[in-house]
């Protein structure tokens, strides 16, 4: 695939790297490395926590799509396996690069989460690390489902084109009205225990003003002869 988009000879790329695996890891580091750049690049424009949200996760759509053998590959693999078989320094190196990469990438993502949520934007139910690892697994676990979009809309019967997109719209839909719903719950007690702390209060500054002219009147009353 490589030397067919390179137009060049399977062998001239393995003038170039050390093995398969040495080829393999590069295009994964390479792609995050893109990636990450778009991530900071989005930081960078000071959007708003929930638009921040929504245009991390459309770039890391756009980064499936761009990316999908490579993606799909990357998750027929066992890591640990992976890491095994390397035996040259140039391969290690990459898949130290790859994994520090992997690393960078969910801790912005898991950052623009947490955003949100101090924004108040989207539930925390779960923390941040938590919810950014359900969205991104759900996020790559419908990318997988369509494969073979013909497979996924006779099975389905669903449009696989915008799928992915709706599948994050009604994933952060439902957070939100749950976060609201936990607002609007929350301003519902204060506003009660509000309520309640002013009734006290009149009741005591009440009973204080009945407790004065019992007082006063005690005072007034004539000595006994």
């Amino acid at each position: 695939m490589v030397a067919r988009e390179a137009e060049v000879a399977v062998g001239t790329i393995y003038l170039y790297y050390s093995s398969r695996d040495d080829l393999y890891l590069s295009l994964i580091a390479e792609r995050g490395e893109k990636l990450r750049g778009r991530y900071l690049e989005i930081f960078a424009r000071g959007l708003e926590p929930l638009d921040e949200l929504k245009t991390t996760a459309s770039a890391y759509l756009d980064y499936l799509r761009e990316s999908r053998e490579i993606f799909l590959s990357q998750h027929s693999v066992v890591y640990a396996q992976l890491h095994k078989r390397l035996k040259r320094q140039t391969e290690l190196r990459n898949f130290q690069r790859v994994m520090d990469l992997s690393h960078e990438i969910f801790a912005l993502w898991e950052s623009t989460i947490r955003r949100a949520f101090v924004a108040g934007v989207i539930a925390n139910s779960m923390g941040p690390k938590t919810t950014a690892a359900v969205i991104w697994a759900s996020m790559n676990g419908a990318f997988m489902l369509m494969g073979d979009d013909n497979f996924f809309r006779g099975v389905t019967g669903l449009n696989p084109e915008h799928f992915l997109d709706e599948a994050l719209e009604s994933h952060l839909a439902a957070s939100q009205l749950t976060s609201a719903n936990r607002n609007g719950n929350r301003g519902l007690a204060l506003s009660r225990n509000k309520k309640k702390s002013v009734s006290v209060g009149a009741v005591s500054t009440s009973r204080a003003r009945s407790g004065k002219d019992t007082n006063s009147e005690e005072v007034a009353l004539p000595a006994p002869a």
